[in-house]
């Protein structure tokens, strides 16, 4: 079994720190460059296959500037799997367009799978799984699908 160094630890934290920092603080735009060229992205955001879908996603998203919201995360579970890092990190996500934005919009997990690209460590695939609040997060989804159609 390959050892899961303290450094490889420190450095895919950082990376999912960034992404959702990225997320939270309107610089969607900006996340491709954490993906690898040929990442998929898959949930209630739907499915993007390749680092331009998910930039073009970023996109969008980053021109809806009326929603707050904010990814709390724990419980980050690292291992190999064969000759791949796979991660498994809980979130809850809120937002202040919910009913209650005091209450989660979603809980759940992020499945991601890493790979090294250049000495950098970048998000090769990613689903993002609700457990609670499923419904929440699509209803979400579409009203972020229909703000941001062309």
């Amino acid at each position: 079994m390959r050892e899961l160094t303290v450094e490889t630890r420190v450095a895919i934290e950082q990376l999912i720190s960034e992404l959702l920092w990225r997320l939270d603080h309107g610089k969607a735009d900006t996340t491709w460059e954490l993906y690898t060229q040929d990442a998929v992205s898959t949930g209630p955001l739907g499915n993007m296959d390749g680092q331009d879908a998910i930039k073009a996603w970023g996109q969008r998203r980053a021109k809806i500037t009326g929603v707050v919201g904010r990814h709390i995360i724990g419980g980050i579970r690292l291992a190999w799997v064969g000759e791949e890092l796979h991660g498994w990190t809980q979130y809850m996500t809120f937002r202040d367009s919910s009913e209650n934005p005091l209450m989660p919009a979603s809980v759940g997990e992020f499945r991601e799978v890493y790979r090294q690209v250049d000495g950098d460590w970048k998000i090769a695939r990613r689903e993002i799984a609700p457990i609670f609040g499923g419904l929440n997060a699509a209803a979400h989804a579409k009203r972020l699908a229909e703000s941001t159609a062309e």
